[in-house]
């Protein structure tokens, strides 16, 4: 096919800093990067830290037509040149919005993982004081005008289409679930990259690869400790992986009694995983996150919040407790150690390790990806 004649890609995740949606727009790129297709044209527009997790996988980025290390942030992206990026291309992909761009390309896929939109009622906001209520619920109006500004939506998993076709601005707009899956690096042990833990005295160690945002509901964790010492003679080590200005921002209790590794590239995943007794997530809200398959793909117990959208995702396979009570927190994660036989806990770590394989692939996700495109690439019929 003549070059001129071919159609034009732009994939976009130039807005994506840290956290889950960095890991998947690095696998999702690194399938690409593997298997070049030559009928059409892809171009990448990269943050530094998609750009960095690239490096680290490896990732041959010579066969994109052109790749561009650029970080927008939020609306600032309105005139840090995003839109003018997205000029001249068939169809733009970002694989997690919103894309704060006035041009969008003739077409424009945009993936959706923001909660706070989906369920504005939530008990993150019930904690807010009620000027902070208002200004959050401003900020995620506009979000939500921008992402009706697109084409076509990509969400994760069920609950998240349902709730967003009820809303006003989606409505009749073609929502595609591609559901989320564990990078390829998890079962490639050779590729793993080593995590600096700090000394701690011997303990249990919980751990969650997160951000520190409100809704992740770590600030519980100290107490969490405590409670698992004095009422379960429970000696726990938490472990988290903030950023430097996440674990500066953290009171003086959290710092003193909890341990951070800082940030992790993809590869240093599961050596942190590796590192574990289990894993600890609970969460408030979510559209979707890959910790807790992580956690079961590596072999983890997973003590998780008892919410629709962890069950949606696990199943059985995790041990749920009440995310707003640390007695309940402590309780699940002090029966599991303390009163399951061994043989119990293997059994059950052997089927959850099973459940996660009926998740697709990274190659799986990066096709559906591709076919969402690809389609969306095709004129309308007449």
């Amino acid at each position: 096919m003549d070059s001129a004649k071919k159609l034009r890609l732009l994939i976009n995740c130039s807005n994506l800093h840290v956290g889950g949606a960095v890991a998947v727009a690095s696998s999702f790129i690194n399938v690409l990067s593997s298997a070049p297709d030559p009928s059409y044209e892809i171009s990448l527009v990269l943050s530094s830290s998609v750009h960095a997790n690239l490096v680290s996988l490896g990732a041959d980025l010579g066969g994109f037509e052109k790749c561009e290390v650029v970080d927008h942030h939020g609306l600032r992206s309105l005139w840090q040149g995003l839109g003018r990026r997205f000029a001249g291309h068939d169809v733009v992909f970002t694989v997690f919005g919103p894309a704060y761009a006035i041009a969008r390309g003739r077409r424009h896929v945009c993936g959706f993982a923001q909660p706070l939109i989906v369920y504005p009622s939530n008990p993150v906001e019930q904690r807010m004081r009620p000027v902070d209520r208002v200004v959050q619920r401003l900020k995620y109006i506009v979000q939500e005008v921008f992402f009706a500004r697109a084409d076509e939506l990509v969400v994760e998993l069920e609950h998240v289409k349902l709730a967003l076709s009820r809303k006003r601005l989606f409505r009749g707009m073609p929502i595609h679930i591609v559901y989320n899956t564990v990078d390829a690096v998890f079962k490639e042990p050779a590729r793993w990259a080593p995590v600096a833990f700090p000394e701690t005295p011997p303990a249990l160690r919980l751990g969650v690869v997160s951000r520190n945002y409100p809704h992740k509901n770590l600030a519980c964790l100290p107490e969490l400790k405590r409670t698992l010492q004095q009422q379960h003679s429970l000696a726990i080590e938490f472990f988290v992986t903030f950023t430097d200005a996440e674990w500066l921002a953290c009171s003086a209790e959290f710092r003193r009694t909890i341990q951070n590794v800082g940030a992790l590239v993809l590869p240093q995943c599961p050596s942190f995983y590796a590192a574990m007794d289990g894993i600890i997530f609970p969460s408030l809200l979510e559209c979707f996150s890959a910790v807790p398959l992580e956690a079961m793909t590596m072999g983890m117990p997973l003590f998780a919040s008892n919410l629709p959208f962890i069950r949606d995702c696990c199943h059985e396979h995790a041990q749920y407790f009440d995310p707003l009570d640390v007695g309940s927190m402590a309780s699940c994660i002090a029966a599991y150690y303390q009163d399951l036989p061994d043989e119990q806990r293997q059994e059950r770590l052997q089927r959850a390790k099973a459940f996660v394989l009926r998740y697709p692939s990274p190659t799986e996700r990066a096709q559906s990806y591709m076919d969402i495109a690809l389609a969306a690439m095709q004129p309308p019929l007449q």
